[in-house]
């Protein structure tokens, strides 16, 4: 039990960084660069994480399955690290060719000079080896790295981002803690003996897509519901409704951060009982929801109450559209806490990714619904909290049926 504190202990501190920064970023770039460009900025980096979620395939939750079962047997662990790493990179180098043919055809030309840092961005991300670290529970490695490259980050924000028009060195400053994260990690990984030069295995690989495919067809639909819906607001709607609707799912986020621990330890625990021992799986899971919804509602209600000062901070005056904004994704935190225990942990677990990503594609359709028939400044806020409250139940439905179907 010490141990395992320990480490959510470590994870807490971890998630805390790595969700600290968005809010300096969101904090540093609409005081400076204003509403409008900090909406320009914001639909950039949403477009980088939704395409992030292509990248990452349902690699990481794939990987963590086969890796905590059997974290002690190393030439296994680093095969499948290699080949998950070579078939991300392969990945995020066909999403880069065909997104900057499309780039340079609709976006205007004075926003090619922020393609670089976007590729920059999608490259780092692609080598990122932090569920690697998460399955063999090498927490402190994590925390490290985590906390140093943000710091980093932030100091490079307050020097390339002090006039109105540095939307380069916004983009540069996420770029630069995305390379340096995944750089450092590769280093600590080869000194401490995790990580060994592996060949390459194409028909490893292409077993690999095939099994984590499900995955990512419920990531991307969930995507969707994060930064998906920053890219398809910034569609039908001006800059500075982004830059509100952005600031409101950094907030969403930053609350989902502080369970991210608990969701991450569940999982490897979760995955790890889940094949031998899932009556045990099942109990860690409930111990998991009643801590779950403690913690959420207590963050909800905090974001509540403090999203007129939130708006005040970043866009230095009253914001209505992003106080509203805030609120409504503030509401969707437990609903979210839950539908995520359900989903994207327990199904995974037990082998029935397929339902979730069916569950999460009926989410997508129900959010695209209300996003474009109820076309206002609050229709991203209610588009969300509809999306969530149908993956909620949904998930539970087919975990319910699962469960019968195991006998647990």
């Amino acid at each position: 039990m010490k141990d395992t504190l320990k480490k959510l202990a470590e994870l807490s501190l971890t998630h805390l960084a790595t969700f600290a920064y968005p809010l300096v970023f969101a904090v540093i770039c609409g005081r400076t660069l204003g509403q409008y460009n900090y909406g320009v900025i914001s639909t950039f980096t949403a477009w980088c994480a939704f395409l992030g979620v292509l990248v990452e395939f349902g690699f990481d939750w794939h990987g963590i399955r086969e890796v905590a079962p059997e974290r002690f047997n190393l030439p296994f662990c680093h095969r499948v690290l290699w080949n998950i790493t070579a078939a991300r990179v392969c990945v995020c180098g066909a999403v880069l060719l065909v997104m900057g043919a499309v780039g340079l055809v609709f976006l205007p030309s004075s926003q090619w000079a922020l393609m670089p840092a976007a590729a920059a961005f999608m490259v780092g991300f692609a080598l990122d080896v932090s569920w690697y670290l998460r399955a063999h529970e090498r927490t402190r490695i994590l925390l490290v790295l985590t906390v140093g490259t943000r710091v980093l980050g932030i100091a490079a924000l307050l020097v390339w981002v002090q006039q109105e028009d540095d939307l380069q060195g916004a983009l540069w400053s996420s770029a630069f803690v995305s390379m340096v994260t995944s750089a450092l990690s590769w280093v600590l990984l080869l000194r401490q003996g995790l990580a060994t030069r592996q060949a390459v295995e194409w028909a490893y690989i292409t077993q690999l897509m095939r099994s984590a495919r499900s995955i990512l067809l419920g990531n991307l639909n969930g995507a969707l519901l994060t930064h998906g819906g920053i890219v398809l607001v910034s569609m039908v709607a001006s800059p500075a409704i982004v830059g509100a609707a952005s600031l409101a799912l950094r907030v969403k986020m930053a609350g989902q951060a502080v369970l991210l621990p608990l969701n991450q330890l569940g999982y490897v625990k979760i995955s790890a009982l889940a094949k031998t021992q899932p009556t045990a799986a099942v109990q860690v899971a409930r111990k998991m929801l009643l801590c779950l919804m403690a913690a959420s509602v207590l963050l909800s209600l905090g974001a509540i109450w403090s999203a007129d000062w939130i708006a005040i901070q970043v866009f230095k005056a009253p914001t209505p559209v992003a106080s509203a904004l805030i609120v409504l994704a503030a509401l969707s935190i437990p609903i979210n806490a839950a539908g995520n225990l359900f989903g994207m942990q327990c199904l995974i677990a037990l082998g029935a990714q397929r339902a979730y990503a069916i569950a999460l594609l009926i989410a997508s359709i129900v959010f695209c619904t209300v996003l474009y028939s109820w076309q206002d400044m609050f229709s991203y806020g209610w588009a969300l909290l509809s999306a969530e409250a149908v993956v909620l139940v949904l998930t539970a439905l087919c975990l319910q049926r699962v469960l019968s179907k195991v006998r647990v």
